[in-house]
C-alpha cells in the first residue's frame, strides 16, 4: 500500500476592528488596508546637543585618559577616566550612558566586575571600592597602606585577586575572600611578578594570568582554590616587537575560552595568545587618528568582545574577538544623529513597513523649510525617507502648535506647500484604517493647551491619534508630553535616552497602531510527504494584543481525498503540559542542556533577552522566561494571575512543517545517463555509505526506529519538535529550541500597555533537513566524517540570520552554528560548534573576514537550499540562499546570493552580489580628508539635480551621522554639501549616488529555484544551475557546476558567473516586483520552462492606474548549459533580448518573440504564491483587491491558469475560489489542494480554510522535481 501524507500550513481567523500589535494576515476584512503614521521629528537646535545636553565638539576627546575598562552581564562598557577619577558609563552600542563616581578615589587605576558589582582599585588611597552600576558605594576595605602599594585586582567566584609589589622591587598577589575582603592566601615571588600592573582570573576559577611590565613578560598559572601553578610563559616572553614579544605590557584578560589578551603598550598594540599562551594574532601600531597611542587597560564581554583603553589617546576601543575590526565606543551622538538612525531602523523593518505606510514631517519654527513634510504618507514612503530623513538638520525652535496646524492640515487634505496641495492620506470611507501622529522630540513648547486642542480635534474628528515621544528630557520634564499622548489617544507617553531605549519605544508603538497586511508567503500547502495516510494541519487564530494562539493536528486521510478522524492537537498536548516540564534550551549561556531556558540560568539570560534595556531586574528577566515556558506572566487574560497558564504553542505563519523520520534517502540507480552526478550514486560510494549509516546505531539508538516527528517553527522564538505517530503520545513536544540569533527579540513581546503582550515573527523560516556526509566535530584536531541528518533554517521575518542543528538524535539535539547580520549595530555574529561567539564589525570602512562576510544579508526569508558542490574535485556539502528582504528600503542588504559551507559552521564560501540596477544611475566616488566637517558636492562634479524625480543615497561616513543640505529653487536642487555631526576622524571614502525616486532598492526574498541531477536526467552536471528572482522583477541564472577551488582564506576563488536571463522592467510605479519563487518545468517540447508572477505582497490593497502586474512562463534556452547573455545597457542600442518585450502575450512564442509568453493582470491584482504546474497546465494563485471606495472588505481569491506553452487561457478559468489570499496549489493525483485565508466558495469542496478542486490536466511530459519536493522527507 502506498502511504501518503500530506501537510498543510493555513489559518482560521476571528476578525475584530480593533488594532493589533503584528498585523493579523490577509483575508480578514480590515487587514489589507495599511495604518497611516505621519513621523513628526523635532529639528530643534538643541536636537544637536548629545543626550545629556551637552554641545558636540569632537568625538575624539569623549573620554579622558581611560586606564582600564569592564563590561557588566548586559555589556555595558565602565572606562575609568583618570582626567576627573570618574567612570564613564555607554551601552553596548557605544551610546554614553552615564558618569559615576568612584567612592572618593583618589587615583583609580583598574576595575571589574562580577555579578554586575563593580570593584574598583585605588592605587593612592589603596582601597578596594565596591560600588553598584549606577555609581552607589557600597563598600570599600584597605588594602594594606603605601608600603603594600596594589595596582591590579581580578574577581571570581569566591575570591578578590590583587596585584602589587611590596617594596620597591618585591612584587606580590593577595587572595581575599570576595564575601568579607580577609585575606586567604599571599604569594610573593621575586622577579616572576615585578611590577604587576595587571592580572585577570578565567570565568571558572583555574587559571591566572599576570604582567610583569618591567620585566616584558606575560605568566600564566593554573589555579586551585588558592594555590597558584608556576609560570607557564605567555608568547616569547621576552623584551622585542616581533609576534608574541612584549615591551612594557600593561594589562591582561581572558575571554570565555581562555583565549588571553595582552596590552603591550610601547609596541601599541594588542596581541592575542591562545589558552596555552601561543600566539595567536595582533592589532595596532603608533596612530594619533585609531589604535594606538597608549594602550593600558583591557577588558572583554561575556560575548567576547575585546575592549582596549588607549590611555593617551581618549579612546576606548572595541575588537572583535579575532581582532580584524574595531569601532570606537564613546562617540557622542546627538540627539538628532539617534533619531535618524532610529527612523532608518524603523522604516527599513519589515515587520513594521509591511502593515502601515510611512510619511515624514519636521517641525521646529513655523515657517518654510524648518516646518514641511518632507515625504507624504504612501506605500513607498518608508523607502524615501531612508534616505530623505539625512536632510534633516538642527537648527530650529519647538513651536508644537504650529506644527499641529500643519500636521491637521494635512490629514485633512488641505495642506498647500510651495505651490504642491497634498492630498489626505486617509481612504475615504475607510473606517477600519488606522492613523497615527508619532511625534519626537526633546524639548519644551509653549501654547501647550492650544495645540493640545488640535490634538484632540485629529483625534476626534479624523481619527487620527497622537503618540509622544521624549528623547533625552530627564525625568522632571514630562507633564508635557504625558498630556500629549492621553490627549492624543494613546494614554502613556514614551521616553528614551539611548538609541537602543528609542528604538524599543518607537517599535512598541508602531507595533501597537500597524494593522495592514503583513503576510510574504501565504499559507502554505505543502508538497506532499510519503509517510502514511496521513495530514498534518497548521492553523492559528489571533485576537488584540496578545500572542497569537497555534495549533497544529494530524488527520486521518481517506481515500477518497477528505479529511478523516482527528489524531492530535500538538497545542492540546501543550497546553496540558506544565511549563515546568518542557525541555527548551538555547546556546552561549555557560550551562549546555536541552532544559537550560530556566530562571536558575537568569544571570546568563538576562543580558541576552534585553540587550537595549540598560539594567533589566531579575523580576523582568523571571517575567520574560517565564512567559516564554508558558506562564501568564503579563496577565493577558485580566485575571489578575500572573502564575497560571496560558496557550502556549504560538501561529505557525510562514513556517513549512517539516517529517523526520528514519533515514531512508534513496541509493536506487535511476539508470539515467546522469547517475553519478546524483546524490543517490553519492551514497553508495565506499567512503560515504549511506546504507550502514541506516542500519547503525548513531541515532541515539537504531537509526532504523528513530523516532519520527514533525518539526515547525512558531512566532513565539521557538523551533518546536513534536512526536508524529499516532495514540497517547502522538503530538507531545520532544523540545523546543530558542535560537541564539533570536533570543534578543524576545523582549519586545513585553509592551507597556497594560494585560497585553506583542506578538511577533520568531522562527518564521521554513526549516531544511537532510542528510549529509561530514566532519561534525571540526573543532577536536582529527579528520572523522559521518552521516548526520542536518536541520537548517532562516528566521524568515523574524530577524537576519540562519541556524543549524544535528538532530540525528532526534531525542538530543545538538547545535551546530548560527550566523546573525546586525544592521544596526553594524555587526556580524557568528556562533560555531562549541557556543563560542565571535562578532565582526563593518563600519568605518572596516570589512568583515571574507569567511563571515554576510554583511548584505537581510530578513532572512529565503529558505537555504543543502547540495553538494565540487571543490577541488571533492564533494562539499552547502547551503545556498538569498539574502533576503531589505523592505525595499536598505540599499545594503538583501541584493546577494549566499554559499554557506556547512561542513565548516556555516562560514561563507562565496557571497554574490545580485545587479541592483540603480548602479547605472550616477555615481560620485571621492575621498574626504580628516578634519573636513562639511563640504559641497560641486567640487565632486554634483551641480545640481531634479528633487521632484531623483534622490540622493550616501554612502561613507560609517558612524557620524551626516546630514544634506540644499537649496530648491522649483523641482531643481543646487548648491548641494554634507554636513557632518564631527569632523572627519580618519581619511574616508564617500560614494553619493543620484538614482530615480521610483527605482527599486533590489534585495532577494524568495526561495532560490536550484536545479541539480536530482531534479531531471537533462542536468548531467556537479553541483547546481541556480535561478533567482529578485524585487526588480529580474531573474538571475547562476552557474555551480564547476568544480571550484579556494584562495588562502578558504574563500572561492574566482567570480561565479551569472547572467540575467529575463527583465519584467519593474519599478515603484507599475509595481512588479517578485516575492515569490520558480515553478519550473521541462514540457514535451524538451524545453526548460520558469513560471512566476508579480505583484507587492506586502501592500495587497496597493491599486492605482500604473500598478501593471503580469504573469510569466519564459523558456531558458541554454538550459541545461549556462551562457552569458551579453546585453548593451546603452538605452539607445539596448536589443531587449532578455525583456517581456520578447515575449508574446496569450499565445505561443515565435521567431519574433521567442522567450515564452504574458498575460496582463487586470484590476490590480497581484500572485499572491509560488505557481504549480500540472501537466498542460499552470495555476496561479491571485488576489484582487477591492475598490478604495469599499477598502476595507476583503478582496477576492481568483485561481488562474494557463496553457504551460502557450499563455492560453484554460476552459473555466480564472475561478473566483472565495475572499482573501490563496495559498500555492499542491497537486496530488487528480486532486488540487488550495489554503485560503478567507471563506471559500461555498459551492467548492472545502473544509477548514481548504479547498479542494478535480484536475482535468493532460499529460505533456516530465516535470522537473525542484530539491525540497524529494529532501525534506
Amino acid at each position: 500500500m502506498i502511504r501518503k501524507i500530506y501537510i498543510l500550513l493555513f489559518l482560521i481567523f476571528f476578525i475584530s476592528s480593533n488594532s493589533y500589535s503584528k498585523s493579523p494576515p490577509p483575508g480578514t476584512g480590515t487587514s489589507n488596508v495599511p495604518a497611516n503614521i505621519l513621523i513628526m521629528l523635532d529639528n530643534s537646535g538643541s536636537m544637536a546637543w548629545d543626550i545629556n545636553g551637552n554641545t558636540i565638539s569632537s568625538w575624539l576627546q569623549y573620554v579622558q585618559q581611560p586606564s582600564d575598562v569592564a563590561v557588566d552581564s548586559n555589556g555595558n562598557i565602565y572606562a575609568i577616566q583618570l582626567s576627573d577619577k570618574k567612570i564613564k558609563v555607554f551601552d553596548s552600542s557605544g551610546a554614553y550612558l552615564r558618569t559615576i563616581g568612584t567612592c572618593s578615589s583618589v587615583y583609580p587605576t583598574n576595575i571589574d566586575i562580577y555579578n554586575d558589582t563593580i570593584y574598583l582599585l585605588d592605587y593612592y588611597d589603596t582601597h578596594i571600592k565596591v560600588l553598584s552600576p549606577t555609581g552607589s558605594c557600597i563598600k570599600q576595605k584597605s588594602t594594606g597602606g603605601g608600603y603594600w602599594g596594589a595596582w591590579s585586582i581580578a574577581v571570581s567566584n569566591n575570591h578578590i585577586f590583587i596585584g602589587g609589589w611590596h617594596g620597591y622591587y618585591q612584587s606580590y598577589i593577595r587572595i581575599l575572600d570576595r564575601g568579607s575582603f580577609n585575606q586567604v592566601a599571599y604569594h610573593f615571588n621575586y622577579p616572576t611578578y615585578y611590577s604587576m600592573l595587571g592580572l585577570d582570573v578565567n570565568s571558572d576559577g583555574t587559571k591566572l594570568v599576570t604582567v610583569s611590565h618591567y620585566r616584558h613578560k606575560v605568566c600564566l598559572h593554573s589555579l586551585s582554590g588558592t594555590s597558584l601553578g608556576s609560570c607557564q610563559q605567555v608568547g616569547n616572553g621576552t623584551y622585542g616587537s616581533s609576534n608574541g614579544y612584549f615591551i612594557y605590557p600593561v594589562d591582561v584578560a581572558f575571554d570565555s575560552d581562555d583565549n588571553i589578551f595582552v596590552n603591550d603598550s610601547s609596541n601599541r598594540r594588542i596581541e592575542k595568545f591562545n589558552s596555552s599562551g601561543s600566539y595567536v594574532t595582533k592589532y595596532g601600531s603608533y596612530s594619533y587618528t585609531g589604535p594606538f597611542r597608549w594602550p593600558w587597560g583591557v577588558g572583554v564581554s561575556s560575548d567576547n568582545k575585546v575592549y582596549s583603553a588607549d590611555q593617551d589617546g581618549n579612546n576606548i576601543y572595541e575588537f572583535n574577538n579575532d581582532l580584524t575590526s574595531y569601532t570606537k565606543i564613546g562617540a557622542p551622538k546627538s540627539r538628532m544623529a539617534i533619531a535618524k538612525e532610529v527612523i532608518k531602523k524603523i522604516v527599513s523593518d519589515s515587520e513594521l513597513t509591511s502593515g502601515a505606510n510611512f510619511g515624514l514631517m519636521e517641525w521646529g519654527y513655523y515657517w518654510h523649510p524648518y516646518l514641511r513634510l518632507r515625504v507624504p504618507i504612501s506605500s513607498n514612503g518608508a523607502q524615501t525617507i531612508y534616505t530623505n530623513v539625512d536632510g534633516i538638520n538642527s537648527a530650529g525652535g519647538t513651536y508644537l502648535l504650529q506644527a499641529m496646524n500643519f500636521a491637521r492640515n494635512y490629514w485633512r487634505g488641505n495642506l498647500n506647500q510651495r505651490g504642491t496641495r497634498y492630498p489626505s492620506p486617509i481612504i475615504p470611507g475607510a473606517t477600519c484604517q488606522l492613523n497615527f501622529n508619532i511625534l519626537i522630540s526633546d524639548g519644551q513648547w509653549n501654547s501647550h493647551n492650544q495645540a493640545m486642542g488640535v490634538v484632540r480635534d485629529m483625534k476626534n474628528s479624523l481619527n487620527v491619534k497622537t503618540f509622544a515621544v521624549g528623547l533625552g528630557i530627564g525625568t522632571g520634564n514630562r507633564s508635557n508630553y504625558n498630556s500629549l499622548a492621553d490627549n492624543g489617544g494613546t494614554v502613556d507617553a514614551l521616553y528614551a535616552d539611548t538609541s537602543g531605549q528609542l528604538l524599543t519605544v518607537i517599535r512598541d508603538a508602531v507595533q501597537q497602531a500597524i494593522s495592514g497586511t503583513l503576510t510574504f508567503t501565504t499559507p502554505a500547502v505543502m508538497s506532499e510527504k510519503q509517510r502514511g495516510d496521513f495530514i498534518y494541519q497548521s492553523t492559528f487564530k489571533y485576537s488584540k494584543n496578545k500572542q497569537w494562539e497555534g495549533y497544529l493536528k494530524k488527520y486521518k486521510l481517506n481515500s477518497n481525498g477528505t479529511f478523516g478522524v482527528e489524531q492530535w492537537d500538538a497545542a492540546t498536548k501543550l497546553n496540558d503540559t506544565s511549563p515546568n516540564s518542557r525541555k527548551i534550551w538555547t546556546i552561549d549561556i555557560g550551562t549546555k542542556s536541552t532544559n537550560n531556558f530556566t530562571t536558575s540560568n537568569r544571570t546568563a539570560l538576562k543580558p541576552k533577552l534585553f540587550p537595549h534595556k540598560t539594567s533589566p531586574t531579575d523580576a523582568e528577566t523571571d517575567n520574560l522566561i517565564n512567559f516564554i515556558r508558558g506562564y501568564d506572566s503579563y496577565d493577558t487574560d485580566k485575571d489578575n494571575k500572573t502564575t497560571d497558564e496560558r496557550h502556549k504553542l504560538a501561529d505557525i505563519y510562514h513556517s513549512d512543517l517539516i517529517v523526520v523520520g528514519k533515514p531512508d534517502a534513496s541509493t536506487a540507480d535511476t539508470g539515467n545517463s546522469n547517475f553519478q552526478k546524483t546524490d543517490a550514486y553519492y551514497r553508495t560510494q565506499t567512503q560515504t555509505k549511506y546504507d550502514n549509516f541506516k542500519n547503525s546505531n548513531d541515532c541515539g539508538g537504531s537509526c532504523s526506529n528513530r523516532t519520527e516527528a514533525v518539526l515547525a517553527g512558531a512566532n513565539s522564538g521557538i523551533l518546536h519538535a513534536f512526536r508524529a505517530e499516532n495514540g497517547s503520545n502522538g503530538g507531545k513536544e520532544l523540545w523546543g529550541y530558542i535560537p541564539p540569533n533570536i533570543i534578543g527579540k524576545l523582549s519586545s513581546i513585553v509592551t507597556t500597555k497594560a494585560n497585553a503582550t506583542n506578538p511577533i515573527y520568531g522562527v518564521d523560516g521554513s526549516p531544511v533537513v537532510k542528510d549529509i556526509y561530514f566532519d561534525d566535530t571540526p573543532n577536536n584536531g582529527t579528520s572523522d566524517p559521518r552521516w548526520r541528518t542536518v536541520l537548517i533554517s532562516g528566521l524568515g521575518a523574524g530577524g537576519n540570520g540562519y541556524f543549524a542543528l544535528d538532530i540525528t538524535d532526534i531525542n538530543n539535539p545538538k547545535h551546530l552554528f548560527a550566523i546573525e547580520n546586525d544592521t544596526y549595530n553594524k555587526e556580524i555574529r557568528h556562533w560555531n560548534s562549541e557556543e563560542n561567539l565571535n562578532s565582526y564589525f563593518y563600519s568605518w570602512g572596516n570589512n568583515p573576514p571574507p569567511q563571515y562576510d554576510y554583511s548584505k544579508l537581510g530578513a532572512s526569508w529565503s529558505t537555504p537550499r543543502i547540495i553538494r558542490i565540487k571543490i577541488n574535485g571533492k564533494d562539499r556539502w552547502v547551503a545556498v540562499f538569498g539574502a533576503g528582504y531589505n523592505s525595499g528600503v536598505a540599499p545594503e542588504f538583501g541584493s546577494a546570493i549566499f554559499i554557506m559551507d556547512i561542513e565548516n559552521e556555516g562560514r561563507l564560501l562565496k557571497k554574490i552580489d545580485i545587479q541592483d540596477k540603480r548602479i547605472a544611475s550616477h555615481k560620485y566616488v571621492f575621498s574626504v580628508n580628516k578634519g573636513i566637517k562639511e563640504f559641497q558636492m560641486s567640487r565632486y562634479g554634483l551641480n545640481s539635480y531634479d528633487s521632484d524625480s531623483r534622490k540622493l543615497i550616501v554612502a561613507g561616513p560609517g558612524g557620524i551621522s551626516f546630514g544634506i543640505s540644499q537649496d530648491i529653487n522649483g523641482s531643481r536642487a543646487s548648491n548641494i554639501k554634507i554636513v557632518l555631526e564631527q569632523e572627519l576622524p580618519v581619511h574616508t571614502n564617500f560614494e553619493v549616488t543620484v538614482v530615480n525616486k521610483n527605482d527599486i532598492v533590489n534585495s532577494l526574498p524568495a526561495d532560490l529555484t536550484v536545479i541539480t541531477a536530482d531534479s531531471t536526467d537533462k542536468a548531467n552536471f556537479d553541483g547546481a544551475l541556480i535561478y533567482a528572482t529578485d524585487l526588480e522583477g529580474k531573474i538571475t541564472k547562476v552557474d555551480l557546476t564547476e568544480n571550484f577551488s579556494l584562495n588562502n582564506e578558504n574563500i572561492i576563488d574566482k567570480n561565479i558567473s551569472t547572467t540575467t536571463l529575463f527583465d519584467t522592467e519593474a519599478n515603484t510605479d507599475n509595481g512588479r516586483y517578485i516575492y515569490k519563487g520558480l515553478e519550473a518545468t521541462i514540457n514535451n517540447d524538451s524545453k526548460f520552462w520558469l513560471y512566476f508572477g508579480t505583484g507587492n505582497t506586502q501592500k495587497l490593497q496597493n491599486q492605482s492606474n500604473q500598478v501593471k502586474n503580469r504573469v510569466y512562463g519564459i523558456i531558458d534556452k541554454d538550459f541545461p548549459n549556462f551562457t552569458k547573455i551579453q546585453t548593451d545597457n546603452d538605452e539607445k542600442n539596448y536589443n531587449y533580448k532578455n525583456t517581456v518585450r520578447k515575449c508574446t502575450s496569450n499565445s505561443c512564442p515565435n521567431s519574433s518573440y521567442p522567450l515564452g509568453w504574458f498575460v496582463n493582470l487586470k484590476n490590480a491584482q497581484k500572485l499572491t504564491a509560488k505557481p504549480t504546474i500540472d501537466k498542460d497546465r499552470v495555476y496561479f494563485p491571485i488576489y484582487e483587491p477591492t475598490k478604495l471606495t469599499n477598502a476595507c472588505k476583503t478582496g477576492k481569491a481568483i485561481l488562474h491558469a494557463y496553457d504551460s506553452k502557450c499563455g492560453s487561457n484554460i476552459l473555466n478559468f480564472p475561478l473566483t475560489v472565495g475572499t482573501g489570499v490563496l495559498s500555492e496549489v499542491v497537486k496530488q493525483g487528480d486532486k488540487l489542494y488550495i489554503g485560503i485565508s478567507g471563506e471559500a466558495d461555498k459551492s467548492l469542496a472545502n473544509k477548514d480554510n481548504l479547498i479542494m478542486l478535480k484536475s482535468e490536466a493532460e499529460d505533456t511530459g516530465n516535470e522537473v522535481q525542484l530539491e525540497k519536493w524529494i529532501e525534506n522527507y
